[in-house]
């Protein structure tokens, strides 16, 4: 299923959303990360009103989401001023696979105003081969992205390294804002790339902070994710990423909290 497929599949019964997912979106045991925070993320849209833009999205993974149908439990906690705060759960059948927490607010007048400084890549795009999609080595939602690696070390080469990866979807249907909460977390964390061998990872926590929101690119256009890790003990990973959109402006924050092993 293509991603805008996945999101147009999402009814409401009653008080809940379900939504079916295809197992071609599997990223190890479970479901892609990215695609459960965007479902819940949607949710949340069918209750907030689109004149107040995204400005974080919080994920708790509880649990693993597999392929097949779930369900959305959605509720707005406060409408203010300018904020609406919204909260939802993912539910696999009767088990608990995320629970998020959305913050959507209006502009407001500030005297403080401060951007992360511009950054450029060190090979642009069009100079990059495309990583090859090969089901023996890679999961399968990787299908669904183009990555094109301009700096950093991959996974299982035994490196540690910053990375700076070009990234977009396959789909070429009109992106949303939920294409790119998915999008952002279509790459691995930089810590599998100082294992000299395959070992598994799961990401716990996940917040995607935007302060930028003109998202009216092309499906085709590409993206660029920047991220390294802040600190790693006891089997624990603390990394942050910073979006890039394709006018190379940063757009977005993501923090991440992994567990890994081995």
């Amino acid at each position: 299923m293509q991603f805008s497929e996945i999101l147009d599949s999402m009814g409401a019964t009653g008080d809940e959303c379900h939504v079916t997912v295809s197992d071609d979106w599997l990223q190890g045991r479970a479901t892609f990360g990215g695609l459960v925070a965007a479902v819940g993320n949607e949710a949340m849209r069918m209750l907030v009103p689109r004149d107040r833009p995204l400005r974080s999205l919080q994920t708790t993974f509880v649990g693993p989401a597999t392929p097949g149908t779930w369900r959305i439990r959605a509720r707005v906690l406060r409408v203010g001023r300018a904020v609406t705060l919204a909260q939802c759960e993912v539910l696999d059948g009767d088990q608990v696979a995320a629970v998020q927490v959305g913050v959507y607010g209006m502009d407001r007048e500030s005297a403080v105003l401060v951007k992360p400084a511009v950054i450029d890549p060190p090979r642009k795009v069009d100079e990059i081969n495309e990583v090859r999609f090969d089901p023996e080595r890679l999961p399968p939602f990787v299908q669904h992205f183009a990555l094109r690696w301009a700096q950093g070390a991959k996974p299982f080469s035994g490196t540690r390294s910053p990375s700076k990866v070009f990234i977009r979807h396959r789909d070429p249907s009109p992106l949303t804002e939920s294409h790119i909460v998915a999008l952002v977390d279509c790459i691995p964390t930089p810590a599998l790339s100082m294992y000299k061998a395959p070992a598994p990872g799961s990401s716990l926590v996940w917040v995607l902070e935007f302060f930028e929101h003109d998202l009216e690119f092309g499906a085709a256009a590409w993206w660029r994710i920047d991220s390294d890790i802040d600190a790693a003990t006891a089997g624990y990973v603390n990394q942050t990423g910073l979006l890039h959109d394709p006018n190379g402006r940063p757009v977005a924050l993501s923090r991440q909290l992994f567990a890994v092993f081995g």
